[in-house]
């Protein structure tokens, strides 16, 4: 495949990466109810483009990622929560590494299993690329708004610490986060490669 092919389809998977995201983070796509507790899926695209176009693109679709989770803090708070997002270490950062965690975690797991367990490789780049949003993001909120978040848990009747509810949310929505997206991923990326892998 010529060198401009590859830049034109790289160009288009990362506009339609882009496009997904915006979609996911502006409308209710963008978490699965999962029982009790809801799965986020809008850092899947972020993954999916690490994990295919490598880490280069992968950070720069994490800082896409990320700008439109501050825009969106900025101009449309939800919650209480969303406005710590209006703080770029928050809303930003922290999803620059999801793509590039994403895919050497992948490629190292590649090397390990060789390619007749590729999809198990993509699974691990997925499953660590959705750890590494979740557990920047709740790290960051948890040492920079700690007193703040253990101050609206109080109002809603429970007394814990910041880091205590981060481990908490991180073991019920990140851990399902994680296994929905290894099965979206892996799914994603096992066809692309099948039809364009080169």
């Amino acid at each position: 495949m010529n060198k401009t092919l590859k830049d034109t389809r790289k160009l288009v998977i990362l506009s339609l990466m882009l496009a997904i995201t915006m979609i996911l983070d502006f409308t209710p796509l963008g978490a699965i109810p999962m029982g009790t507790v809801e799965a986020t899926i809008t850092h899947i695209p972020t993954i999916i483009t690490g994990i295919i176009l490598g880490p280069v693109a992968g950070l720069i679709m994490g800082l896409a990622f990320g700008l439109i989770s501050f825009f969106h803090a900025l101009i449309r708070p939800v919650s209480p929560f969303s406005l710590f997002f209006i703080n770029p270490i928050i809303s930003i950062l922290p999803r620059m590494f999801i793509g590039v965690a994403a895919y050497y975690a992948y490629a190292l797991a590649l090397k390990l299993f060789k390619a007749k367990l590729a999809p198990l490789a993509i699974g691990v780049g997925a499953f660590v690329g959705s750890l590494t949003n979740t557990i920047l993001v709740l790290g960051a909120l948890s040492l920079i708004y700690g007193s703040k978040i253990e101050a609206m848990l109080l109002e809603a009747g429970l007394s814990t610490k910041a880091y205590l509810w981060a481990v908490g949310v991180a073991g019920t929505n990140g851990l399902m986060e994680g296994i929905v997206s290894v099965v979206i991923v892996t799914a994603i990326c096992s066809v692309y490669f099948k039809q364009y892998k080169s």
